[in-house]
């Protein structure tokens, strides 16, 4: 009795397995972002470009879907003074800032529930993401006058350090920066004959490096993109 019980259970199992196969789509999507650094204040404008790949069980509302997608991100640092007193009695004043961009591949993976309202599709996707940047390019600059003691005088001048140089004993807040992101990701969508139009949110919480050793929130993203759902099975 206990096996011809386990057979049928096995075999509504399995049914409902069959059943539950409601098929693939693939969705390309490209769109604008704009990008806080948390902190700075301001926000900075971005792209969006890659595609999802989305498998919705049934009943229709719930689904999972992962994607690959480039986007970039950034902030700048705005002069703030500086000054160096020198042995010989000379006397720096000056300015230093700089800005920083990375260009990341970012891999998202969410649960995505759907319900229909006639002939739209809304979709509610919760998750997380992981990225690696394959550019970092940053730059760190400084100006400043320069007060020569005991003869009076001035001399201006300035310097500049760039990311694609390495400095062993540089200690400028871009230097050493993490390659590695990852975070929350949060998108709500509308889908009409296979059109799509979402708008994401995602928080950074990577540790970014050297300068700011911490895993919290680093970054605010919001994002608009369109694409097209093909899709690849019933």
């Amino acid at each position: 009795m206990r096996k011809v019980l386990l057979m049928m259970v096995c075999v509504w199992m399995i049914g409902w397995a069959a059943k539950a196969q409601s098929g693939w789509s693939l969705t390309p999507e490209a769109g604008i972002t704009a990008v806080q650094r948390v902190g700075t204040g301001g926000w900075r404008p971005g792209i969006k470009i890659g595609a999802n790949l989305g498998y919705q069980f049934k009943p229709d509302w719930i689904g999972i879907k992962a994607g690959l997608f480039y986007t970039n991100r950034g902030y700048s640092l705005g002069d703030y003074p500086t000054r160096w007193d020198y042995p010989d009695g000379t006397i720096e004043y000056g300015m230093e800032g700089g800005s920083i961009t990375q260009h990341f591949l970012q891999l998202p993976v969410m649960a995505d529930f759907s319900w229909k309202v006639k002939n739209v599709r809304m979709h509610l996707g919760v998750g997380m993401y992981a990225g690696v940047a394959v550019s970092t390019p940053w730059e760190w600059h400084s100006w400043g006058i320069t007060t020569i003691k005991p003869e009076a005088g001035t001399e201006t001048g300035g310097y500049g350090y760039y990311g694609r140089y390495e400095y062993p004993y540089d200690n400028r807040p871009f230097s050493n920066t993490n390659s590695f992101d990852w975070g929350l990701t949060t998108s709500f969508g509308i889908e009409v004959n296979n059109w799509v139009m979402n708008a994401g949110y995602e928080l950074s919480l990577g540790d970014e490096g050297d300068g700011f050793r911490s895993i919290g929130s680093n970054y605010n993203t919001l994002s608009l993109t369109v694409g097209y759902k093909f899709k690849l099975g019933k």
